[in-house]
């Protein structure tokens, strides 16, 4: 199988769903401290953390019976994060080596490779993520200078997998698949109310990428169907 193959973008989805199941079994489910105005998940707290302060919102005060295991199932869930980077970024740029085939234009391979790029992004993230919670651990409560760079991989991940939403949105639309555009299309629409407000709409906005991707793996599905179903179809 290359990629573009319908059977491949929908095991890169099933493996994106799979590996993201398994991660929520570790990353820790509340906020040791609730931060005031937000429910926002530890995970993307840590993400998002712009002072100190936020890290002890997330695994808790010296003493907390808790703070261990908090700092244990993150990093565990931060390294399983490795596995979904290839996954997501592999089921966006063959989703669009899809579309191509369909409806051919330049346009579909810039949107494929912001995935991988989005993937990249993302490890860099963690690496950044995991100095940060090692200062922690450790004990030095100053200003991480982690900290500081963190929002540009963050933000150019979540950037990046909106702007492929929205591709996707434009080649549905394309395509004249209206459901599926419009899953697509939350994701985009709120980006930038997101970054304005990281602990208030961001875990709004971030979660709606997800949606996208269910969009490109029902795409192809329905493609794979009707092209085993009836050869002479599979472009319609």
């Amino acid at each position: 199988m290359r990629f573009g193959d319908h059977r491949l973008t929908l095991f890169f989805f099933m493996l994106t769903l799979a590996t993201m199941l398994v991660m929520q079994q570790y990353f820790p489910a509340e906020l040791a401290i609730p931060l005031p105005g937000s429910d926002i998940r530890p995970v993307l707290l840590l993400e998002f953390a712009a002072k100190p302060e936020h890290l002890t919102h997330v695994f808790g005060e010296i003493g907390d019976p808790m703070r261990d295991a908090r700092i244990a199932g993150m990093n565990t869930g931060n390294s399983l994060d490795y596995l979904l980077m290839p996954a997501y970024g592999l089921l966006t740029f063959s989703f669009f080596r899809g579309i191509s085939a369909e409806s051919p234009g330049s346009l579909w391979s810039l949107f494929g490779w912001m995935g991988v790029i989005a993937a990249l992004s993302d490890a860099v993230e963690n690496a950044l993520m995991f100095r940060i919670v090692a200062e922690f651990v450790a004990g030095n409560t100053g200003t991480y200078a982690e900290m500081a760079l963190l929002p540009y991989p963050v933000w150019i991940k979540f950037g990046l997998l909106a702007v492929t939403c929205g591709g996707a949105a434009l080649a549905f639309i394309r395509l004249r698949r209206w459901l599926l555009a419009l899953l697509c299309l939350p994701a985009p629409l709120m980006l930038v109310p997101g970054m304005l407000n990281p602990f208030g709409i961001a875990p709004l906005s971030t979660t709606m990428i997800g949606l996208g991707w269910l969009a490109m793996a029902v795409h192809a599905g329905t493609r794979w169907y009707r092209s085993g179903a009836n050869p002479d179809q599979s472009k319609l």
